[in-house]
């Protein structure tokens, strides 16, 4: 079985277990397993586990992962737009001077 490495560091495991609470992780989706880590905070911190047998630790280091990724995301976006209505200024003022011309 091919060994995969996770796109986040994580101090709980390694190899494929990892591997495999990664998948269940992403398969449940950010919003759900948020949610989920949420309620396990509030009644139940005393438990080793979060979702089935994925330990908090992990389960913490791979919602801060999505946190940064969609961090980068949005500021990719942000950027882009602001090169884009720079550009649209740019374009604004030289058709202004042409009609002053």
């Amino acid at each position: 079985m091919k060994s995969h490495r996770l796109p986040f560091e994580n101090r709980w495991t390694g190899g494929e277990h990892a591997w495999q609470w990664h998948c269940e992780l992403e398969r449940i989706g950010a919003p759900t397993v948020r949610a989920i880590f949420a309620e396990y905070q509030m009644h139940h911190a005393n438990d080793n586990t979060v979702v089935f047998d994925i330990p908090a630790g992990f389960v913490r280091d791979w919602l801060g992962f999505h946190d940064r990724h969609d961090a980068r995301r949005q500021a990719r976006w942000l950027a882009a737009v602001m090169v884009l209505a720079l550009i649209a200024a740019v374009a604004s003022v030289v058709a202004l001077l042409r009609t002053w011309q």
